[in-house]
C-alpha cells in the first residue's frame, strides 16, 4: 500500500496484501497511540494520578463507575463470538486465539475470571460490590459502553474490530495505574491484582501460550482487510471507530474528574 492511501477510506471488497494490511493497521494504531497520549495519559485525571495528586475518594468514584464497562465488554465478546462465527470458521488459525481471549476473561485466574478480580480491586480501594453493581453510571462514563454496544448490534465486522484495536492500550493504561499506586499511593503489589492481570493479558503472551489480547485484535483486523471485508456504514470508517473509542475512554476519565471536583473531592 502506498503512503498516500488515506486510512480513513477503503475500497470495499478489495483484498489487501499482508504487507498492505499491516501498513494500514500500523497507521491507524499510530494515530490511536497519539490520541491516547494526548487525551488520556496527558489528561487531567491520569496526570494527577501519576503525580500522586488524585484523591483516594476520586479513585473510589472512578472504580464505582468503571465496574459496569469491563463486565459489559466481556458480554459483548461472547455475542461477537456467535455473530462472527462464519469468519472464524474460515480462519481456524484465529479461532483459537479468540477463544483463548474469551476464556481468559472468564476463568483466569479463577472462575468467574476478571470480573472477580475487578470486584476484589474495588474492595482494596474501599468500594463495596453493591456500590459497583448498583451504580447509576454518569452519562459521560456510560457512553463508552454504549458505543461498544452500538457496534455489536448495528456495526459491521470491521467497525467492531477497529474499536478493539484499543485493547492493547488498556495494558499500557493498567501499567500506568499500577506504577502510580505503587510509587505514589504506597499500595502493595499484592493489592493491585486487577492491574497486573490486565497489563499482562493485553500486552504479553501469558497463561502458558495465550496470545496478548491486543495482538488478537490486530490479527483479526488485518485478516478482515486481507479478505476485503471492509464494508462500513457511512461515517463509520475503521479509523473513526478506533479513535472514537479512545475519545470515549477520555470522556470517561474527564467525567469522573469533573464530577469529583463538583462533589468536593479535590
Amino acid at each position: 500500500m502506498g503512503s498516500s492511501r488515506n486510512p480513513a477510506s477503503l475500497d470495499w471488497g478489495r483484498r489487501l496484501s499482508a504487507d498492505e494490511a499491516a501498513a494500514y493497521t500500523d497507521e491507524v494504531i499510530k494515530k490511536m497511540y497519539a490520541r491516547w497520549q494526548e487525551k488520556i495519559f496527558q489528561g487531567p485525571f491520569m496526570r494527577d494520578l501519576t503525580a500522586g495528586k488524585l484523591p483516594l475518594k476520586t479513585i473510589r468514584l472512578f472504580w464505582k463507575h468503571w465496574y459496569s464497562y469491563p463486565v459489559e465488554i466481556n458480554n459483548f465478546h461472547l455475542i461477537i463470538y456467535q455473530r462472527h462465527m462464519g469468519f472464524f470458521s474460515r480462519h481456524p488459525e484465529l479461532l483459537g486465539p479468540y477463544v483463548g481471549k474469551i476464556s481468559d476473561e472468564l476463568v483466569n485466574p479463577k472462575i468467574p475470571g476478571h470480573i472477580q478480580v475487578l470486584i476484589e480491586q474495588g474492595k482494596v480501594f474501599g468500594v463495596s460490590r453493591d456500590e459497583m453493581v448498583n451504580c447509576e453510571v454518569y452519562p459521560e462514563c456510560r457512553a463508552l459502553t454504549e458505543f461498544g454496544r452500538g457496534l455489536v448490534y448495528e456495526g459491521s465486522m470491521i467497525e467492531w474490530w477497529a474499536r478493539s484495536l484499543n485493547e492493547e492500550m488498556f495494558g499500557h493504561w493498567a501499567r500506568e495505574w499500577r506504577q502510580a499506586l505503587l510509587g505514589k499511593y504506597k499500595f502493595k503489589e499484592s493489592d493491585l491484582h486487577y492491574f497486573q492481570v490486565h497489563e499482562e493479558a493485553d500486552l504479553e503472551e501469558h497463561e502458558e501460550g495465550l496470545m496478548a489480547h491486543g495482538q488478537v485484535a490486530r490479527l483479526i483486523f488485518q485478516t478482515l482487510l486481507q479478505d476485503g471485508l471492509t464494508w462500513t456504514r457511512p461515517g463509520w470508517s475503521p479509523e473513526y471507530c478506533c479513535l472514537t473509542n479512545a475519545d470515549y475512554v477520555a470522556l470517561f476519565h474527564d467525567g469522573i474528574y469533573i464530577h469529583a471536583k463538583e462533589e468536593g473531592y479535590s
